[in-house]
Order: C-alpha cells, then sequence, then structure tokens
C-alpha cells in the first residue's frame, strides 16, 4: 500500500468521504485581497491568535504553502451556522486527522481548517501568538492564509458559490498539507 492510499482509508475511516487530493503550487491560489478582507470585512480581526494580523506575512503564507508536494481539501455541507459546541467538535476531530496522518511519516503534515480557532471557550490571545494558550493546537484558517477558497476549490474541481442568506446550505473546506 502507497503513502495515499493508506492516508485515503485514514480519512475514509474517520468518515470523511468528500475530498480531493491537489499539488499546492498547481492548485492553491493565496492573495493579498483576502487578506484584505479579513482585515476590513471580519468582526474578528485582530482578536485571535490564530487570525491576522498574528499570523505571517501573504508572502509568507505563499511561500510556505507551496513548499508541500501535496494537499487534501475536504468537503462539508452545513445545513446552517454551527454552534461553538459543532465547530469546537470538528476542529477537535480535524486536529486528530491531521495527526494521524502525521503518525504515517509525514512529519511536514500541517492543517488549515475552515473557520478560525474556536479550541477555547474565551480567546485569551488578545491578537498575538504568545498568549495563546493552545499553541500546540491552534492552526491558521484558510482565510487567515490568505488562501482565496473559491479560486482554489474550483481549480480542485468543486462548485461553489456566494451564499444570499445565512440559512442557505453552506459548502466549507479545509485543507490538509503534507509531504
Amino acid at each position: 500500500m502507497n503513502n495515499k492510499e493508506q492516508i485515503n482509508q485514514i480519512i475514509e475511516s474517520r468518515g470523511y468521504s468528500d475530498y480531493k487530493w491537489i499539488i499546492p503550487y498547481n492548485d492553491i491560489v493565496v492573495a493579498q485581497w483576502v487578506r484584505f478582507k479579513c482585515q476590513f470585512g471580519c468582526n474578528d480581526y485582530g482578536k485571535s491568535g490564530s487570525c491576522p494580523p498574528a499570523v505571517p506575512s501573504v508572502e509568507e503564507c505563499r511561500k510556505m504553502i507551496y513548499e508541500y508536494e501535496n494537499a487534501i481539501i475536504l468537503h462539508f455541507i452545513l445545513q446552517q451556522q454551527q454552534t461553538r459546541d459543532e465547530k469546537h467538535k470538528l476542529m477537535s476531530e480535524l486536529l486528530e486527522l491531521e495527526r494521524e496522518i502525521f503518525l504515517t511519516g509525514n512529519y511536514k503534515t500541517f492543517l488549515l481548517p475552515h473557520t478560525e480557532c474556536i479550541l477555547c471557550e474565551t480567546c485569551v490571545s488578545e491578537g498575538t501568538r504568545e498568549k495563546c494558550v493552545n499553541n500546540a493546537k491552534c492552526r491558521p484558517s484558510t482565510d487567515a492564509m490568505a488562501i482565496d477558497v473559491f479560486q482554489t476549490v474550483r481549480n480542485a474541481g468543486y462548485e461553489i458559490q456566494v451564499l444570499k442568506e445565512r440559512t442557505e446550505i453552506q459548502n466549507r473546506f479545509a485543507i490538509i498539507l503534507i509531504n
């Protein structure tokens, strides 16, 4: 069994069936406008240790992502806004998946979740990494890493549209970088 087959088995054993392998340099789009949307469109800007400005620059994000040879896009369909408990459960499951892939010998495995960090009831980081109490598990989201999720998932063959209402079915995507 090759490593991708082993990873596929791990992903599927955890109940994920909608995922695709991609090549980061070819498929993941990192763009400055995404960071501007965080800065000038997100109520949580500057409040978390895993969101801008507490994350590397766009250029550093691009450089780090493009160092990877492979990645997996995991697709989730959410019926409506998730509760905090639901977000926490999914984040914990994704971190467990990241660890299991890491243990196959892919020591550079790194999760970019579909949402901001939700590990703590109340984030005490005050927008800095230094004050984060969950540094070992805290991960920047795809948006925080300046990934144009719409174009990236389209590059992978998924359809995605802008939602007009919060009650519409949401297509959400996490990325696991793998070498």
